[in-house]
This record gives structure tokens, sequence and C-alpha cells, in this order.
């Protein structure tokens, strides 16, 4: 088994277990998980050992709030980090659901809803009826113009951290929605990934709004890098073509049904981690500096 296939296979231990220990379910034992993952119970004993070693001390978003517990033969894995985010559904998946609704006489409205959301590539701004309960706290912060208390799990922090941001703009770009944001703690303008914050507050402190703020318009406004950055090319297999070209809206498909995507890279760590989150499912093209970077991360 390859490191990429072992990587895999622990984040997808982590995603399982993280879900089922919110539905309530019962913690699986060794055996269950080898059996499902198709190895033994002493390749799944090594994997909790490695995710309690880089849980200590990783730059992996996922790994951030970590928590194994072992008790006997059973364990019970939780992450409070990106797998909070809502599921997304494959084309096959999305049409089940808009067809099934279409057959509602109550579910032509939020089919269409749907329709709207799955086929559109432009930045809208997030609407009352579609948000969830923290979009809507963001949303009044911004009328209102208060600031905000987030715990948020970024890319690069080692741990969740507690900020103060004067939001501006809640904005969606395909399945992600974002939160356009005067920063605090650095006096900077960032863009905030509501599927990172873990936990949002209002203070009692308001803002007076700047007049440098520039509010996102399109896909590509979701990233405007601070300093250099180096243009990388990752091709992604067909088989998670779908949830890619979600993420990525500038892609380029080829004959085979694989994707590729052009990422401008601050640094070879960044790129690193968003290649490994998929697994063997993406390898980078060019340049070689950066395809190198990831082969001794897995080597």
């Amino acid at each position: 088994m390859t490191a990429a296939e072992r990587f895999s296979r622990i984040v997808s231990l982590v995603a399982d277990l993280t879900r089922g220990e919110r539905a309530g379910d019962d913690a699986p034992s060794l055996r269950e998980l080898a059996r499902y993952h198709g190895v033994s119970d002493r390749d799944i004993a090594a994997d909790l050992v490695t995710l309690t070693v880089l849980g200590e001390n990783s730059d992996a978003d996922w790994l951030l709030s970590l928590r194994i517990w072992q008790q006997e033969d059973r364990v019970s894995i939780s992450s409070q980090g990106p797998f909070r985010r809502p599921v997304r559904l494959s084309p096959e998946e999305q049409l089940a659901v808009q067809m099934a609704l279409a057959l509602d006489p109550n579910g032509s409205g939020l089919a269409a809803r749907l329709a709207s959301l799955w086929s559109g590539e432009q930045v809208t701004t997030a609407s009352a009826d579609q948000a969830d309960a923290p979009v809507i706290l963001v949303r009044r912060a911004v009328r209102q113009h208060v600031a905000l208390e987030i715990d948020y799990a970024g890319e690069t922090d080692r741990e969740v951290r507690t900020r103060i941001i004067h939001p501006y703009q809640v904005a969606e770009s395909g399945v992600r929605t974002y939160i356009v944001a005067w920063a605090q703690d650095v006096g900077a303008w960032r863009h905030f990934r509501l599927d990172r914050i873990v936990a949002v507050r209002m203070t009692d402190s308001h803002f007076e709004p700047r007049s440098d703020f520039e509010p996102m318009v399109q896909p590509r406004d979701a990233f405007r890098p601070q300093g250099s950055t180096e243009r990388v090319t990752v091709r992604f297999r067909a088989e998670v073509a779908p949830w890619v070209t979600e993420f990525y809206m500038e892609h380029e498909r080829e004959a085979d049904g694989s994707v590729l995507v052009h990422f401008d890279a601050t640094s070879a760590d960044w790129l690193v981690r968003r290649v490994l989150e998929f697994g063997p499912d993406a390898e980078v093209v060019s340049p070689a500096n950066y395809r190198d970077a990831v082969l001794r991360a897995v080597a």
C-alpha cells in the first residue's frame, strides 16, 4: 500500500467517524473498521497512532480540533475542522433530489432554488431563506456594522484561533460561502470561509465602514494573494471530477474525464496540503519543484 493510499484511508477514518459520532452511532471496533477498509486490525491501530502524533503537531487544517478516544477495542474520532461543512452531492445525486422535489406538490419552490444554486457559477449574496444560523448572524452584523468574534480553523493555523473581524459581505462562490471582512488582528482584508468557522458571536462593538472595501463579484475574487504567487497545474482523476469542478470554477476537462486545475500558489506547503486532501486522485503536472514537494511529503 502506498503512502497516498494510507493517507486517503486516514482521512476517511476521520470523516466517517466524525459523522457517526454526531449522528449518535455506537463507536465501531477496530475489527469492524479493519473489515470496512480491507486491512488488518494492526493497520487501523497504526493509523490511530499516526493521527495522535500528527494532531499534536500539524499544519493540516483537517486535523485541527482532532479528538481520538479508544476504550478496549472501540474507537471514536471527531474533528471540528472542515468536516462540519455540508455534504457535497454528485450531479446524479443532485438530479435525483430535484426529481423527487418535482414530484412533491409543495417542493417546486425549493427545487427551483436548489437548481439555481447548483447550476450557477456567479458569486451571489446569500439570501436569508438559504442561510443557516451562522450566516444569519453574520448578515445581521454586516447590516448593523457590528464586530464579530469568531473561532476560526485557518489553513495554516496549528489550532483554532479566536479572532475579531469587521464583516462587510457574505458571498457564495460555487458550494462555498465566504465572509469578506477586515481582520482586526492583522489589520488587513481577509476572506473567511464559513465552513472553517467553528463558532461566531456578536460583540457590543460597532465599526465605521472603510472606504477601501472591495466586494467579491466573481469566483476568482475569492483568492487575492498578499504576496508573490506561482502558477501550478494539478490533474484530478475522473472519479473526483464532479467535486473538483464544484470547488474550482476555472478548470479544463480532458478527454479521459480528468480535470486540470491551475492554482496561483503562494507556497509549496499550501499546494501540498491541497493535493494531499485528494490522496491518489490528484497529481501535480507542473512545475517540477511543486511536484517534487508532494512526492517528498508522501515518501
